[in-house]
């Protein structure tokens, strides 16, 4: 191989290295700055405590471009119920983990949406507006049966979302084979109650 040759290698050889590594750091730098948990509320109904919540801030422009292009958007909502007790640990009484998926099928443009905790496998859409609310939105879930709780005790709900774990579609996973794409995470909010 001449030298000439090895020069024109060279700036591709760098692209290929450098721009896995830029990308995800840029994107969840996008993301962290936008995505926030809002509306935590629990109440009770039937004979369970219910919580909803939702993201805001989650689809950026650039996100949303990524699902045009057939990416894979995965959103996993972490939930945990404490029991406070006074001078020892706290007792666990709930531990989910959600998961929100969201896929675009640019053939039949149709937004496909699956939730973990739904009856149904996969939501289908051809609203993006829906397909987001989907995504970002977990109304009335039941997280505890009343009689596990004790009337005079304080609680505390934590709940957290960790966005964006992007699939990219099957042609490009061989170019950003180790790249996994805006992994961010929000911080824990807490809401505190007496039952």
């Amino acid at each position: 191989m001449g030298p000439l040759r090895a020069l024109k290698i060279v700036p591709v050889v760098l692209a290929a290295v450098l721009l896995p590594v830029m990308l995800p750091s840029a994107a969840a730098e996008e993301v962290a700055q936008e995505a926030l948990l809002r509306n935590i509320t629990l109440s009770s109904m039937d004979d369970h405590m219910v919580v909803s919540l939702r993201v805001e801030g989650a689809f950026t422009p650039k996100i949303l471009s990524m699902v045009q292009e057939g990416a894979q958007v995965q959103f996993t909502y972490r939930l945990r119920m404490y029991r406070d007790r006074h001078m020892w640990l706290d007792e666990k009484l709930v531990g989910m983990d959600l998961t929100h998926r969201l896929l675009f099928d640019p053939v039949r443009k149709i937004y496909k949406v699956r939730r973990s905790w739904a009856l149904e496998p996969w939501t289908q859409t051809r609203s993006l507006a829906e397909a987001r609310a989907l995504m970002t939105q977990i109304d009335r879930l039941p997280i505890l049966a009343l009689d596990r709780m004790q009337p005079g005790e304080g609680y505390e709900l934590r709940a957290k979302v960790e966005l964006l774990q992007v699939t990219l579609p099957f042609y490009l996973r061989y170019v950003f084979y180790f790249v996994s794409f805006w992994d961010y995470e929000t911080e824990w909010h807490s809401v505190f109650f007496l039952y």
